[in-house]
């Protein structure tokens, strides 16, 4: 690498844009904190480009992507979102997976928005090991304390050994306000769902998007993948 290069590297800004699927009690048992993650450059790119698929799908710039409104009459809407996803060189994506009949607050003496947090420290700290600029990151508006707590994660973060960062940052941002996040809700409900009990009641255009998913990967979205693996990195938590 010559020292223009490097140089880049050391200034280049990478963004993370982190959302969750299940989180609540909501019956599921399965619960996944996603991430899509990228630079500057190719973050301002994708808003544009979903733009133009919405247009072509007849569908309204404004309309959030959501895992929830995934119907049979929209597949190939949402496959294309997934196509750009995989077809777009340095967007890459991260998912946390945790079995929630595992979970056990009181023994470790922390409650369900403490867990989440440390979920989401596990989420971007693969991510932060990777990146030598600075790191900038855009959790999923949840409450008047997201700010706070968004401020600690950073905090925890940026004390973590092996990370090489320029400084990392990190803010709430509603999900209408990012598409980024908004990819992120996509595709972790698409691991969310993969990862549940099936039943008598599973949507079929949800079923056929997480195998579509599966064929882009090359994977299963129920297997773990290597800590290395930037793309598209799944990793199950286990309790200790």
């Amino acid at each position: 690498m010559d020292k223009k290069d490097l140089t880049k590297l050391l200034n280049g800004v990478t963004n993370v844009y982190a959302d969750e699927s299940s989180h609540t009690n909501d019956g599921s048992t399965t619960m996944v904190l996603g991430a899509t993650w990228m630079d500057t450059e190719t973050a301002a790119s994708l808003s544009d480009r979903i733009k133009l698929i919405k247009l072509r799908h007849d569908i309204s710039i404004y309309r959030e992507i959501k895992w929830t409104k995934v119907s049979q009459n929209k597949l190939d809407y949402y496959k294309e979102l997934i196509d750009i996803f995989f077809s777009t060189d340095g967007l890459n994506f991260r998912a946390v997976i945790v079995d929630k009949t595992k979970l056990d607050h009181t023994r470790f003496s922390q409650t369900s928005e403490d867990f989440y947090y440390k979920m989401q420290y596990y989420l971007i700290r693969n991510i932060a090991e990777k990146c030598l600029g600075k790191i900038k990151i855009y959790l999923d508006y949840k409450d008047s304390w997201s700010g706070k707590r968004c401020h600690k994660l950073a905090e925890y973060l940026s004390h973590t050994t092996n990370l090489h960062t320029q400084g990392i940052a990190a803010q709430p941002v509603r999900s209408h306000e990012s598409v980024a996040i908004q990819l992120a809700d996509l595709i972790a409900g698409a691991v969310m769902y993969a990862n549940k009990d099936r039943t008598d009641l599973d949507s079929k255009a949800k079923l056929e998007l997480v195998r579509y998913i599966e064929e882009r990967t090359g994977q299963s979205l129920g297997s773990e993948t290597p800590y290395s693996v930037e793309k598209f990195n799944l990793f199950f938590w286990e309790p200790r």
